[in-house]
């Protein structure tokens, strides 16, 4: 178990002299509760993913990470306890990672604390139960699925309104036609490969943005101009499609595409680049 034991012979974890639960430390096993102790820092992803006994989880007020898919298929917690606040020690916003909490279906109330500025892709997807969400003040993205599939979600309490809000963000939920008219068009850039692996990035296309850069991992992109009808951007650090491109409205639009032959059984390869303004 590392630097974690179990309490009395039960199925609480407690954490002792350690910063961090790594990656994929618990992933599956039969664990009801977990408390960390003040010195945990980062919940590495997968960490406690497919802990399918796990019902309660206590966070320390120092956590400023829960990486991707940390707690993903957990189908029995009740109840999830974030700190106040989540910040990197520098200050800077904290994270919860992609796929966190997707499929959680016992979750009914969830406070995101201040300092999270972002709602990563699919985050919360699928938690059937999930009834109240609050987010705070520094909330500034919402991405692709974050609250897809949140079929009982009646109450949402967001004190400003995002800049980015993707457009299936709160899919097949009561707040779906709410969330549509609010939100503002976005630009979505995809990358896929035949080897099945895709990454996409979210862009806001607030007029304040333009001529500055925007970073979505290890993407970023400067906003010349937008309107209803197309985005002008420059993608400005990525390892494919540098320049600029100019994107229509509505309509799915390549960017970079690349076949190739690969040596020995993997034969024939592509690489593509899309961007869809929505």
């Amino acid at each position: 178990m590392g630097l974690f034991s179990k309490k009395n012979n039960s199925d609480v974890l407690k954490t002792k002299n350690k910063d961090r639960v790594e990656m994929g430390e618990f992933q599956g096993q039969s664990v009801v509760e977990v408390q960390l102790i003040p010195t945990v820092l980062v919940i590495g992803a997968n960490a406690f993913r497919e802990c399918r006994s796990l019902k309660r989880v206590l966070l320390p007020e120092r956590v400023c990470e829960i990486g991707d898919y940390a707690f993903r298929d957990c189908d029995v917690m009740e109840e999830f306890n974030f700190p106040d606040t989540m910040r990197y020690p520098d200050g800077s916003y904290g994270k919860i990672g992609r796929g966190c909490f997707e499929g959680c279906g016992l979750l009914r109330r969830i406070i995101i604390p201040e300092g999270i500025s972002t709602i990563e892709t699919n985050a919360f997807r699928n938690c059937a139960a999930l009834e109240s969400v609050k987010l705070p003040r520094t909330i500034r993205a919402i991405h692709m699925g974050a609250f897809s599939g949140c079929a009982r979600l009646e109450t949402l309490d967001m004190p400003v309104t995002p800049e980015l809000i993707a457009a299936d963000a709160f899919w097949d939920t009561p707040k779906q036609e709410e969330m549509w008219k609010n939100r503002k068009p976005i630009l979505t850039i995809v990358h896929t490969s035949s080897f099945g692996t895709q990454e996409l990035f979210q862009f806001s296309t607030s007029p304040r943005y333009y001529g500055i850069e925007q970073t979505d991992r290890d993407m970023s992109i400067v906003l010349d101009a937008c309107d209803d009808s197309q985005i002008m951007f420059r993608i400005s650090q990525y390892r494919y499609a540098g320049g600029r491109h100019t994107v229509p409205f509505g309509t799915l639009t390549q960017l970079f595409k690349e076949d190739y032959d690969c040596a020995g059984a993997a034969g024939h390869q592509s690489e593509e680049i899309n961007a869809l303004y929505r």
